[in-house]
């Protein structure tokens, strides 16, 4: 199939979509659920600026165009790969969705609206996107590429906007993602023997989430060395918890004994709801710096296989379920 033809079908899954299908919130969500265009940003960031003032725990999750290039390099080391990898997607890519859930600290939602999606604009004819993402969150989270087209938010005035919200750079507001079940220090699934493969966007969800947010804010392109992303992070971000290092804490629900099932983290919602199942005494301290985690950066582990060809500041289009790494490392 051509690309025009595949471009057009694009279009008409978008205006589809697929309501049945898991990760688009359940009628009770869409009524307590906010859709967030440029003619109504100004107003709604404000409503949840004084939301904040009482229900200042948030989960956040993103929908973006998925991995578009892989990294060339060699590189020193597993964390350096994928944090490079995350670097140079969310550098070339443009996120389309962001989808915030509010609560207090006792889990309990906003009267009214509680969930607040901001709609980004998206050019399908000139932005960069994995054609398969893209067919995927048009198929599942029903998007209109034609209104994000011609009603998106300006990237940049959002940025602005959440800035001066409050929301940000501020450390009584507690956010709340799933980053995944690896850490950069570690090889990605694809890499282990014996378990199933999944893309970068997944294994690092979380960390994408962040990666897009604080290129909206700063409006620049992500700090060049994962250390720098990590003190970003701090200052934007400053109280945050990632569900996924919790999971074993988590109860069976309806019998299923696999918690790590990641349909539970699709959307803030579902995030938030898996956060305040924890434990109370997990959640005293979920936003406190984690020992175990600076522990396991400073593990050594082997640097990740160097491909026989490739060179420095080449970039190769990424196929979903790849299994080894390109070589070369991405100059931007």
């Amino acid at each position: 199939i051509g690309p025009v033809v595949r471009l057009h079908q694009l279009l008409a899954m978008s205006q589809e979509g697929d309501a049945g299908l898991h990760g688009v919130p359940s009628k009770r969500q869409e009524r307590r659920s906010q859709e967030v265009w440029k003619h109504n940003l100004e107003e709604e960031v404000e409503r949840m600026r004084d939301i904040a003032e009482t229900y200042s725990y948030i989960a956040m999750d993103t929908q973006f165009p998925g991995i578009v290039v892989r990294p060339c390099g060699p590189f020193s080391d597993y964390s350096d790969y994928n944090y490079q990898t995350l670097k140079c997607n969310v550098d070339l890519t443009r996120v389309i969705q962001i989808g915030f859930t509010f609560s207090d600290a006792k889990g309990n939602r906003p009267k009214g609206i509680s969930t607040w999606r901001f709609n980004f604009n998206f050019d399908v004819h000139a932005d960069v996107y994995s054609q398969e993402s893209l067919e995927g969150l048009c198929s599942t989270r029903g998007l209109d590429l034609h209104k994000h087209y011609e009603r998106g938010i300006d990237t940049q005035e959002f940025g602005e906007q959440l800035t001066s919200s409050g929301l940000v750079l501020n450390e009584d507001v507690r956010w709340i993602t799933y980053c995944g079940l690896n850490v950069f220090g570690e090889r990605t699934p694809a890499d282990a023997p014996g378990r199933p493969g999944e893309p970068p966007w997944v294994t690092f969800c979380g960390l994408y989430d962040f990666g897009h947010m604080l290129q909206l804010l700063t409006s620049q392109p992500l700090p060049d060395e994962v250390n720098a992303f990590s003190d970003s992070l701090d200052l934007f971000f400053p109280s945050r918890c990632d569900v996924a290092k919790h999971l074993h804490r988590l109860p069976q629900q309806n019998g299923d004994r696999d918690a790590q099932k990641r349909p539970f983290f699709r959307n803030a919602h579902h995030i938030l709801e898996s956060f305040f199942r924890l434990p109370d005494a997990v959640r005293r301290t979920a936003f406190e710096k984690d020992a175990e985690e600076e522990e396991a950066e400073e593990i050594e582990l082997p640097p990740p296989p160097v491909p026989d060809k490739g060179g420095r500041g080449h970039q190769g289009k990424h196929r979903d379920g790849e299994r080894r790494h390109k070589a070369g490392k991405a100059k931007h």
